[in-house]
């Protein structure tokens, strides 16, 4: 296999596991969206003034897939929210360096969320910054840090981003 087919091969995984992440949110199958991560994982919530100024500060991180499945968890049957949907949105996906087993990745996103009386607000926005694996032949994610644009951050970020 020659260089180009295989980042074009792994240029459609990764886009593939995109659409597999923001599906499993935006169809409330948040029981699903553990099993994206490698075992050992970073899940971070961040906004850009705190990465743009190198601070370490998360909104939330998770460092494994135990806690996701432990936020996913807690999120059923603590939190009793109205019913709202969301819809994420993802754009300008760069595959900024590529070997054998691993992609660092950028991609823009954007989440609306449509609360039960039909309002529409713009939730979030800002970017993905991702450290894919591809491993017994499928991407996971190995890190996935979102940079919110904003500093205001939904009291509720119960959902993941």
């Amino acid at each position: 296999m020659t260089a180009s087919i295989l980042n074009d091969t792994l240029r459609r995984q990764i886009e593939d596991l995109h659409t597999r992440y923001i599906r499993t949110i935006d169809d409330d199958r948040l029981e699903e969206w553990p099993a994206l991560f490698t075992e050992t994982c970073l899940y971070k919530i961040t906004t850009r003034e705190n990465y743009d100024q190198g601070l370490p500060l998360a909104v939330m991180e998770c460092r494994s897939r135990g806690m996701l499945v432990d936020r996913v968890t807690g999120l059923r049957r603590i939190n009793v929210y109205e019913p709202q949907r969301y819809s994420h949105q993802v754009s300008g996906l760069t595959v900024e360096q590529i070997d054998e087993r691993t992609a660092s990745c950028r991609s823009n996103y954007l989440v609306v969320r449509t609360t039960g009386d039909g309002s529409m607000i713009l939730f979030s926005a800002g970017i993905y910054l991702d450290r894919i694996v591809l491993q017994d032949g499928c991407t996971l994610f190995a890190e996935r840090v979102v940079v919110a644009d904003s500093r205001r951050i939904e009291t509720l970020l119960a959902i993941p981003l």
